[in-house]
């Protein structure tokens, strides 16, 4: 049931909990107004720091949800760049054998050449 709008004002600044949705990269702050007092009286401060612990541990698992999917991002992305560096360094070696030989080659024939016209 949700609450009116003239109860909602009523409530204390502590009652109003604010839930993070995750959508894509960002999330959407929703305020939403728990009325979860027992029905015999008002709640008791107890109560409102059991309610503020609950949202500081939602809010670290949050968080701490976010850091592990970046960190495993990051190492995706570094896996990655490392596998791009060594394909890099075949190639590199690859044209430096070609160069190297294809100049050994061409250095072998104007030798032969110029040794052989008289």
């Amino acid at each position: 049931m949700k609450p009116r709008p003239h109860q909602l004002l009523k409530l204390p600044r502590h009652y109003v909990k604010s839930e993070h949705v995750v959508i894509g990269d960002n999330c959407s702050n929703i305020h939403v107004a728990h009325n979860d007092s027992p029905a015999t009286g008002p709640t008791t401060e107890i109560d409102s720091v059991k309610e503020l612990l609950k949202e500081i541990r939602d809010l670290l698992k949050t968080r701490t949800h976010n850091e592990e999917a970046r960190s495993y991002e990051a190492d995706k992305e570094d896996e990655m760049k490392k596998d791009w560096m060594l394909a890099a360094a075949v190639l590199d070696r690859i044209c430096a054998i070609a160069f190297t030989i294809g100049f050994a080659i061409v250095t072998l024939i104007f030798v032969i050449l110029f040794s052989t016209y008289p």
